[in-house]
Protein backbone atom coordinates (compact mmCIF):
# COMPACT_ATOMS: atom_id res chain seq x y z
CA UNK A 1 0.00 0.00 0.00
CA UNK A 2 0.98 3.15 -1.14
CA UNK A 3 2.08 6.00 1.57
CA UNK A 4 -0.42 8.34 0.12
CA UNK A 5 -3.25 5.54 0.27
CA UNK A 6 -2.81 5.46 4.14
CA UNK A 7 -2.95 9.04 4.56
CA UNK A 8 -7.30 9.86 5.81
CA UNK A 9 -5.93 6.72 8.41
CA UNK A 10 -3.49 8.11 9.61
CA UNK A 11 -4.89 11.57 9.50
CA UNK A 12 -7.98 10.40 11.67
CA UNK A 13 -5.10 8.45 14.15
CA UNK A 14 -3.27 11.84 14.43
CA UNK A 15 -6.50 14.13 15.01
CA UNK A 16 -8.38 11.95 17.23
CA UNK A 17 -6.42 10.11 20.08
CA UNK A 18 -7.02 8.68 23.82
CA UNK A 19 -4.68 8.61 26.91
CA UNK A 20 -5.03 6.57 29.72
CA UNK A 21 -3.93 8.19 32.90
CA UNK A 22 -3.09 6.44 35.82
CA UNK A 23 -3.71 8.46 39.20
CA UNK A 24 -1.63 6.56 41.67
CA UNK A 25 -1.65 6.97 45.30
CA UNK A 26 -2.29 5.59 48.78
CA UNK A 27 -4.84 5.99 50.77
CA UNK A 28 -6.00 9.91 51.94
CA UNK A 29 -3.18 10.94 48.48
CA UNK A 30 -5.47 12.89 47.28
CA UNK A 31 -6.50 11.13 43.98
CA UNK A 32 -10.50 12.00 44.82
CA UNK A 33 -9.68 15.88 44.78
CA UNK A 34 -6.68 15.91 42.00
CA UNK A 35 -9.37 14.05 39.33
CA UNK A 36 -11.80 16.90 40.55
CA UNK A 37 -9.70 19.59 39.69
CA UNK A 38 -8.19 18.26 36.68
CA UNK A 39 -11.20 17.50 34.99
CA UNK A 40 -13.20 20.70 36.31
CA UNK A 41 -9.92 23.16 35.60
CA UNK A 42 -9.98 21.58 31.84
CA UNK A 43 -13.48 22.66 31.81
CA UNK A 44 -12.89 26.13 32.01
CA UNK A 45 -9.86 26.46 29.85
CA UNK A 46 -11.81 27.88 26.85
CA UNK A 47 -13.39 30.81 29.29
CA UNK A 48 -10.77 30.92 31.76
CA UNK A 49 -7.41 29.84 30.27
CA UNK A 50 -5.62 31.68 33.47
CA UNK A 51 -6.68 29.28 35.51
CA UNK A 52 -4.06 27.24 33.61
CA UNK A 53 -1.32 29.41 33.07
CA UNK A 54 2.01 26.90 32.85
CA UNK A 55 -0.61 24.57 30.69
CA UNK A 56 0.87 25.70 26.87
CA UNK A 57 -2.39 24.56 25.42
CA UNK A 58 -4.50 26.93 27.68
CA UNK A 59 -2.24 29.69 27.91
CA UNK A 60 -1.85 29.82 23.84
CA UNK A 61 -5.73 29.65 24.19
CA UNK A 62 -5.60 26.62 21.89
CA UNK A 63 -7.89 24.10 24.07
CA UNK A 64 -11.51 25.40 21.45
CA UNK A 65 -13.56 22.90 23.40
CA UNK A 66 -13.94 20.49 26.27
CA UNK A 67 -17.08 18.35 27.65
CA UNK A 68 -17.57 15.28 29.36
CA UNK A 69 -18.19 11.96 28.04
CA UNK A 70 -20.72 9.15 28.94
CA UNK A 71 -19.33 5.78 30.50
CA UNK A 72 -17.73 3.65 27.67
CA UNK A 73 -18.50 -0.04 29.87
CA UNK A 74 -19.74 -0.67 33.05
CA UNK A 75 -17.50 1.54 35.31
CA UNK A 76 -19.89 3.89 36.70
CA UNK A 77 -18.57 7.25 35.92
CA UNK A 78 -16.63 9.50 38.52
CA UNK A 79 -19.25 11.59 40.23
CA UNK A 80 -17.73 15.17 39.60
CA UNK A 81 -21.63 16.46 39.77
CA UNK A 82 -21.24 15.48 43.71
CA UNK A 83 -17.74 16.92 44.44
CA UNK A 84 -17.94 20.30 42.82
CA UNK A 85 -21.59 20.75 44.76
CA UNK A 86 -19.37 19.76 48.33
CA UNK A 87 -16.57 22.21 47.42
CA UNK A 88 -19.83 24.84 46.15
CA UNK A 89 -21.86 24.20 49.20
CA UNK A 90 -22.26 26.54 52.22
CA UNK A 91 -20.04 25.99 53.95
CA UNK A 92 -17.58 24.42 51.29
CA UNK A 93 -16.59 20.76 52.36
CA UNK A 94 -14.22 17.89 51.07
CA UNK A 95 -15.85 15.60 48.93
CA UNK A 96 -16.36 12.16 49.98
CA UNK A 97 -13.59 9.55 49.52
CA UNK A 98 -13.82 7.01 46.71
CA UNK A 99 -14.99 3.58 47.60
CA UNK A 100 -15.49 1.56 44.58
CA UNK A 101 -13.73 1.86 41.31
CA UNK A 102 -15.32 4.84 38.72
CA UNK A 103 -13.90 6.27 35.72
CA UNK A 104 -14.02 10.29 34.49
CA UNK A 105 -13.38 10.76 30.55
CA UNK A 106 -13.18 14.10 29.26
CA UNK A 107 -12.73 15.34 25.94
CA UNK A 108 -10.56 18.07 24.23
CA UNK A 109 -10.60 19.62 20.91
CA UNK A 110 -7.63 21.94 19.82
CA UNK A 111 -5.71 23.04 17.68
CA UNK A 112 -1.93 22.00 17.04
CA UNK A 113 0.87 23.72 17.09
CA UNK A 114 3.41 21.65 15.51
CA UNK A 115 4.52 19.94 12.38
CA UNK A 116 1.21 18.76 10.69
CA UNK A 117 -0.56 22.09 11.35
CA UNK A 118 2.22 24.06 9.55
CA UNK A 119 2.17 21.58 6.63
CA UNK A 120 -1.40 21.78 6.41
CA UNK A 121 -1.77 17.93 6.65
CA UNK A 122 -4.00 17.71 9.18
CA UNK A 123 -6.16 20.77 9.65
CA UNK A 124 -6.23 23.15 12.46
CA UNK A 125 -7.98 21.14 14.74
CA UNK A 126 -7.33 17.49 16.45
CA UNK A 127 -9.41 15.71 19.31
CA UNK A 128 -7.90 14.06 22.98
CA UNK A 129 -9.81 12.00 24.73
CA UNK A 130 -8.18 11.58 28.45
CA UNK A 131 -9.45 8.47 30.64
CA UNK A 132 -8.97 8.10 34.85
CA UNK A 133 -9.71 5.54 37.18
CA UNK A 134 -10.19 6.19 40.42
CA UNK A 135 -10.40 3.46 43.45
CA UNK A 136 -9.36 3.47 46.95
CA UNK A 137 -5.67 3.87 47.55
CA UNK A 138 -5.89 0.83 49.80
CA UNK A 139 -6.56 -1.57 46.49
CA UNK A 140 -3.11 -0.14 45.55
CA UNK A 141 -1.62 -2.16 47.68
CA UNK A 142 -2.28 -5.47 46.53
CA UNK A 143 -0.42 -5.04 43.17
CA UNK A 144 2.78 -7.09 44.79
CA UNK A 145 0.44 -9.73 46.18
CA UNK A 146 0.81 -11.03 42.77
CA UNK A 147 4.26 -11.70 42.67
CA UNK A 148 4.03 -13.39 46.25
CA UNK A 149 3.44 -16.89 47.55
CA UNK A 150 0.96 -16.87 50.56
CA UNK A 151 3.80 -18.54 52.51
CA UNK A 152 6.00 -15.60 51.71
CA UNK A 153 3.49 -13.30 52.32
CA UNK A 154 2.13 -14.46 55.83
CA UNK A 155 6.07 -14.75 56.51
CA UNK A 156 6.34 -10.98 55.81
CA UNK A 157 3.25 -9.46 57.67
CA UNK A 158 3.65 -11.56 60.54
CA UNK A 159 7.34 -10.37 60.82
CA UNK A 160 5.91 -6.86 60.82
CA UNK A 161 3.62 -7.26 62.99
CA UNK A 162 5.76 -7.66 65.77
CA UNK A 163 7.55 -4.44 65.37
CA UNK A 164 7.16 -0.98 66.59
CA UNK A 165 3.58 0.24 66.89
CA UNK A 166 2.21 -2.83 65.61
CA UNK A 167 3.21 -4.74 68.05
CA UNK A 168 0.22 -3.72 70.89
CA UNK A 169 -2.29 -3.08 68.05
CA UNK A 170 -1.60 -7.31 66.89
CA UNK A 171 -2.06 -8.38 69.84
CA UNK A 172 -5.56 -10.21 70.30
CA UNK A 173 -5.03 -11.21 66.71
CA UNK A 174 -1.82 -12.87 67.51
CA UNK A 175 -2.89 -14.62 70.67
CA UNK A 176 -5.86 -16.13 67.98
CA UNK A 177 -3.72 -17.59 66.04
CA UNK A 178 -1.94 -18.66 68.80
CA UNK A 179 -4.74 -20.85 69.87
CA UNK A 180 -5.59 -22.16 66.49
CA UNK A 181 -2.23 -23.37 64.93
CA UNK A 182 -1.74 -23.07 61.21
CA UNK A 183 -1.82 -27.42 61.60
CA UNK A 184 -4.97 -26.74 62.99
CA UNK A 185 -8.41 -28.65 61.21
CA UNK A 186 -9.64 -26.52 58.52
CA UNK A 187 -12.90 -24.42 59.89
CA UNK A 188 -15.05 -21.88 58.32
CA UNK A 189 -16.07 -20.38 61.95
CA UNK A 190 -12.32 -19.63 62.76
CA UNK A 191 -11.20 -18.55 59.50
CA UNK A 192 -13.72 -15.82 59.70
CA UNK A 193 -13.01 -14.82 63.67
CA UNK A 194 -9.36 -14.51 62.48
CA UNK A 195 -9.69 -12.46 59.69
CA UNK A 196 -12.34 -10.46 61.38
CA UNK A 197 -9.39 -9.66 64.19
CA UNK A 198 -6.51 -9.57 61.70
CA UNK A 199 -9.27 -7.00 59.77
CA UNK A 200 -9.55 -4.89 62.46
CA UNK A 201 -5.46 -4.89 63.39
CA UNK A 202 -5.33 -3.49 60.20
CA UNK A 203 -7.77 -0.45 60.97
CA UNK A 204 -6.37 0.12 64.17
CA UNK A 205 -2.74 0.91 62.17
CA UNK A 206 -4.52 3.01 59.71
CA UNK A 207 -6.78 4.86 61.88
CA UNK A 208 -4.13 5.22 65.75
CA UNK A 209 -0.53 5.25 63.78
CA UNK A 210 -1.39 6.68 60.44
CA UNK A 211 0.36 3.48 58.91
CA UNK A 212 0.54 2.80 55.11
CA UNK A 213 1.91 -0.65 54.22
CA UNK A 214 -1.71 -2.57 54.97
CA UNK A 215 -2.39 -5.56 53.08
CA UNK A 216 -4.42 -6.55 51.46
CA UNK A 217 -6.01 -3.11 50.57
CA UNK A 218 -9.83 -4.47 50.01
CA UNK A 219 -9.89 -5.82 54.07
CA UNK A 220 -10.28 -1.89 54.67
CA UNK A 221 -12.17 -1.32 51.27
CA UNK A 222 -13.87 -4.02 49.99
CA UNK A 223 -15.77 -2.55 46.95
CA UNK A 224 -18.57 -4.42 45.73
CA UNK A 225 -17.30 -8.03 46.28
CA UNK A 226 -20.08 -10.39 45.65
CA UNK A 227 -18.73 -13.12 47.37
CA UNK A 228 -17.14 -11.62 50.92
CA UNK A 229 -15.69 -15.45 51.68
CA UNK A 230 -13.03 -14.18 49.36
CA UNK A 231 -11.51 -12.35 51.96
CA UNK A 232 -12.42 -14.64 54.91
CA UNK A 233 -7.97 -15.17 55.20
CA UNK A 234 -5.26 -13.57 57.08
CA UNK A 235 -1.16 -14.76 57.51
CA UNK A 236 -0.24 -17.71 59.68
CA UNK A 237 3.07 -18.90 60.46
CA UNK A 238 4.65 -21.48 58.11
CA UNK A 239 7.71 -22.72 57.91
CA UNK A 240 10.56 -21.48 55.21
CA UNK A 241 9.95 -23.76 52.05
CA UNK A 242 7.26 -25.45 53.65
CA UNK A 243 3.51 -25.46 52.13
CA UNK A 244 0.46 -26.08 54.23
CA UNK A 245 -0.90 -29.97 54.52
CA UNK A 246 -4.12 -30.02 52.92
CA UNK A 247 -7.39 -30.10 55.52
CA UNK A 248 -5.55 -27.30 57.50
CA UNK A 249 -6.12 -24.27 58.80
CA UNK A 250 -3.17 -22.67 56.90
CA UNK A 251 -4.65 -24.61 53.84
CA UNK A 252 -7.90 -23.44 53.73
CA UNK A 253 -5.91 -19.98 54.41
CA UNK A 254 -3.84 -19.96 51.45
CA UNK A 255 -6.62 -21.33 49.03
CA UNK A 256 -8.82 -18.19 49.43
CA UNK A 257 -5.58 -16.18 49.31
CA UNK A 258 -5.00 -17.29 45.67
CA UNK A 259 -8.53 -17.26 44.77
CA UNK A 260 -8.39 -13.52 46.06
CA UNK A 261 -5.52 -12.66 44.00
CA UNK A 262 -6.97 -14.52 41.02
CA UNK A 263 -10.98 -13.46 41.38
CA UNK A 264 -10.25 -9.67 42.91
CA UNK A 265 -6.47 -8.36 42.48
CA UNK A 266 -5.59 -9.54 39.04
CA UNK A 267 -8.75 -8.12 37.08
CA UNK A 268 -8.68 -4.79 38.84
CA UNK A 269 -5.13 -4.54 37.87
CA UNK A 270 -6.05 -6.06 34.24
CA UNK A 271 -8.57 -2.88 33.85
CA UNK A 272 -6.44 -0.33 35.54
CA UNK A 273 -2.90 -0.89 33.22
CA UNK A 274 -4.43 -1.57 30.28
CA UNK A 275 -3.07 0.82 27.56
CA UNK A 276 -1.99 2.88 30.66
CA UNK A 277 0.50 5.45 28.84
CA UNK A 278 0.90 8.38 31.83
CA UNK A 279 1.14 7.98 35.49
CA UNK A 280 1.10 10.66 38.48
CA UNK A 281 1.75 9.26 41.67
CA UNK A 282 0.58 11.49 44.53
CA UNK A 283 1.79 11.68 48.03
CA UNK A 284 1.20 12.89 51.33
CA UNK A 285 4.47 13.54 52.57
CA UNK A 286 3.09 15.79 55.00
CA UNK A 287 1.18 13.80 56.52
CA UNK A 288 3.57 10.96 56.84
CA UNK A 289 5.88 13.95 58.55
CA UNK A 290 3.39 14.90 60.85
CA UNK A 291 2.60 11.02 62.00
CA UNK A 292 6.23 10.92 62.94
CA UNK A 293 9.38 8.62 62.37
CA UNK A 294 7.38 4.87 61.77
CA UNK A 295 5.01 6.17 60.15
CA UNK A 296 6.84 7.84 57.69
CA UNK A 297 9.46 4.87 57.25
CA UNK A 298 6.41 2.82 56.80
CA UNK A 299 4.74 5.50 53.70
CA UNK A 300 8.14 4.84 52.17
CA UNK A 301 8.43 1.40 52.58
CA UNK A 302 4.77 1.03 50.66
CA UNK A 303 5.88 3.66 47.71
CA UNK A 304 8.97 1.33 47.70
CA UNK A 305 6.76 -2.21 47.40
CA UNK A 306 4.24 -0.84 45.26
CA UNK A 307 6.22 1.14 42.75
CA UNK A 308 8.75 -2.24 42.03
CA UNK A 309 5.99 -3.52 40.64
CA UNK A 310 5.59 -0.79 38.32
CA UNK A 311 9.32 -1.05 36.86
CA UNK A 312 8.62 0.25 33.37
CA UNK A 313 11.16 -1.48 31.47
CA UNK A 314 10.44 -5.21 29.78
CA UNK A 315 10.40 -6.61 33.17
CA UNK A 316 7.92 -4.70 34.31
CA UNK A 317 5.25 -7.33 35.99
CA UNK A 318 2.17 -4.53 34.37
CA UNK A 319 3.53 -4.84 31.43
CA UNK A 320 4.35 -8.27 31.66
CA UNK A 321 0.76 -9.26 32.90
CA UNK A 322 -1.54 -6.52 31.54
CA UNK A 323 0.64 -4.87 28.24
CA UNK A 324 0.98 -1.52 29.84
CA UNK A 325 3.62 0.91 28.19
CA UNK A 326 3.93 4.06 30.46
CA UNK A 327 6.40 6.66 29.21
CA UNK A 328 5.77 9.66 31.31
CA UNK A 329 5.43 9.78 35.08
CA UNK A 330 4.98 12.36 37.47
CA UNK A 331 5.62 12.06 40.90
CA UNK A 332 3.77 14.67 42.78
CA UNK A 333 3.93 15.77 46.89
CA UNK A 334 0.09 16.85 47.77
CA UNK A 335 -1.11 19.65 49.59
CA UNK A 336 1.89 21.93 49.30
CA UNK A 337 -0.71 24.79 49.86
CA UNK A 338 0.28 23.82 53.72
CA UNK A 339 3.32 25.38 53.14
CA UNK A 340 4.33 28.61 51.95
CA UNK A 341 6.09 29.49 48.22
CA UNK A 342 9.64 29.11 49.48
CA UNK A 343 8.90 25.34 51.30
CA UNK A 344 7.44 24.17 48.33
CA UNK A 345 10.78 23.87 46.52
CA UNK A 346 12.24 21.63 49.49
CA UNK A 347 8.62 19.61 49.56
CA UNK A 348 9.22 19.03 45.89
CA UNK A 349 12.93 17.92 47.02
CA UNK A 350 11.87 15.82 49.38
CA UNK A 351 9.37 14.29 47.43
CA UNK A 352 12.50 13.31 44.18
CA UNK A 353 14.47 12.51 47.07
CA UNK A 354 11.89 9.82 48.27
CA UNK A 355 11.50 8.35 45.11
CA UNK A 356 14.97 8.61 43.62
CA UNK A 357 15.06 4.14 43.02
CA UNK A 358 11.97 4.20 40.74
CA UNK A 359 12.81 7.25 38.98
CA UNK A 360 16.17 5.80 37.86
CA UNK A 361 14.38 3.11 36.55
CA UNK A 362 11.88 4.93 35.03
CA UNK A 363 14.52 6.76 33.06
CA UNK A 364 16.56 3.45 32.35
CA UNK A 365 13.30 2.46 30.18
CA UNK A 366 13.50 5.61 28.22
CA UNK A 367 10.49 7.34 30.23
CA UNK A 368 10.00 11.06 31.19
CA UNK A 369 10.20 11.60 34.61
CA UNK A 370 9.65 14.44 36.97
CA UNK A 371 8.87 15.51 40.85
CA UNK A 372 6.49 18.27 41.89
CA UNK A 373 4.87 19.75 44.58
CA UNK A 374 1.06 20.49 43.76
CA UNK A 375 -2.12 21.68 45.44
CA UNK A 376 -4.95 20.27 43.95
CA UNK A 377 -7.55 22.68 45.54
CA UNK A 378 -5.78 25.81 46.98
CA UNK A 379 -6.98 26.32 50.50
CA UNK A 380 -4.61 29.04 51.89
CA UNK A 381 -2.74 32.38 51.02
CA UNK A 382 0.75 33.08 51.91
CA UNK A 383 1.77 35.32 54.44
CA UNK A 384 4.64 36.99 56.95
CA UNK A 385 4.45 36.99 60.53
CA UNK A 386 7.23 37.39 63.50
CA UNK A 387 8.01 34.41 65.67
CA UNK A 388 11.07 35.01 68.87
CA UNK A 389 11.64 38.27 66.85
CA UNK A 390 12.23 36.84 63.79
CA UNK A 391 10.55 37.46 60.29
CA UNK A 392 8.83 33.76 58.91
CA UNK A 393 6.86 32.80 55.72
CA UNK A 394 3.37 31.38 56.93
CA UNK A 395 0.06 30.42 55.15
CA UNK A 396 -2.85 32.05 56.27
CA UNK A 397 -6.06 29.57 56.30
CA UNK A 398 -9.97 28.83 57.73
CA UNK A 399 -9.51 25.29 60.28
CA UNK A 400 -11.83 23.43 58.43
CA UNK A 401 -15.02 23.79 61.18
CA UNK A 402 -13.93 26.94 62.32
CA UNK A 403 -14.83 30.46 62.21
CA UNK A 404 -11.76 32.37 61.92
CA UNK A 405 -8.92 32.19 59.59
CA UNK A 406 -5.70 31.28 61.22
CA UNK A 407 -1.71 31.91 60.54
CA UNK A 408 -0.29 28.99 60.67
CA UNK A 409 3.56 28.29 60.40
CA UNK A 410 4.67 24.91 59.56
CA UNK A 411 8.25 24.77 60.46
CA UNK A 412 11.05 23.80 58.19
CA UNK A 413 10.11 21.12 55.89
CA UNK A 414 13.54 18.95 55.20
CA UNK A 415 14.71 18.17 51.10
CA UNK A 416 15.98 14.61 51.93
CA UNK A 417 14.23 11.83 54.47
CA UNK A 418 15.03 13.24 58.19
CA UNK A 419 17.62 11.78 60.31
CA UNK A 420 17.20 9.74 63.64
CA UNK A 421 17.06 13.02 65.22
CA UNK A 422 14.91 14.88 63.50
CA UNK A 423 12.02 12.54 65.08
CA UNK A 424 12.65 13.53 68.93
CA UNK A 425 9.57 15.88 68.78
CA UNK A 426 6.23 15.28 66.58
CA UNK A 427 6.60 17.52 63.12
CA UNK A 428 4.22 20.51 62.85
CA UNK A 429 1.13 19.39 63.52
CA UNK A 430 -0.74 20.12 60.35
CA UNK A 431 -4.46 21.40 60.49
CA UNK A 432 -7.20 20.22 58.17
CA UNK A 433 -8.08 23.68 56.21
CA UNK A 434 -11.72 24.38 54.99
CA UNK A 435 -11.33 24.17 50.77
CA UNK A 436 -12.60 27.28 49.38
CA UNK A 437 -15.60 27.86 47.99
CA UNK A 438 -16.18 27.82 43.99
CA UNK A 439 -19.63 28.46 42.47
CA UNK A 440 -19.96 25.21 40.77
CA UNK A 441 -19.67 26.71 36.95
CA UNK A 442 -18.68 24.60 34.81
CA UNK A 443 -16.45 27.28 33.58
CA UNK A 444 -15.29 28.54 36.90
CA UNK A 445 -12.39 26.38 37.37
CA UNK A 446 -11.23 25.53 40.92
CA UNK A 447 -7.67 27.17 43.22
CA UNK A 448 -5.15 25.27 42.51
CA UNK A 449 -1.07 25.44 43.06
CA UNK A 450 1.29 23.66 39.92
CA UNK A 451 -1.64 21.75 38.55
CA UNK A 452 -1.49 23.14 35.26
CA UNK A 453 2.25 22.42 35.53
CA UNK A 454 1.52 18.63 36.08
CA UNK A 455 -1.17 18.67 33.32
CA UNK A 456 1.32 20.47 30.67
CA UNK A 457 4.32 17.63 32.04
CA UNK A 458 1.51 14.66 31.70
CA UNK A 459 0.12 15.90 27.97
CA UNK A 460 2.40 18.47 26.45
CA UNK A 461 4.13 16.54 24.10
CA UNK A 462 0.13 15.53 22.76
CA UNK A 463 -1.42 18.82 23.41
CA UNK A 464 1.65 20.51 20.68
Amino acid sequence: MRVLDSLPTLTTLARNRTVRLAVTGLSRSGKTAFITSFVQNLLSAVGRPGRLPFLRAAAERRILGTRLLAPADDVPSFPLGDTVAALAADPPHWPAGTIDLRRARLSLMFSSAGFFRRTGLLGDTAGLTVEILDYPGEWLLDLPLLQQSYGDWSRATLALARVGARTSLARDWLDFLARHPAEGIADQGIALQAHQLYRNFLVACREREQLSLLQPGRFLSPGQITDSSLLWFCPMPLAIGASARPGTLAALMEERFEAYKRAVVRPFFALLARHVERQIVLVDVLRALNAGEEAFADQRLALDLTLAAFRFGRRSLLRLLFGARIDRVLFAATKADHVPALQRDHLEALMANLVEAPSLRARGAHARVAAAALASIRCTEDGTDVIDGRKVDIVVGLPEGGERRIRFFPGIVPVTPPPAGFWGERFTEFPVFQPPRITGAEGDGIPHINLDKALDFLLEDILA
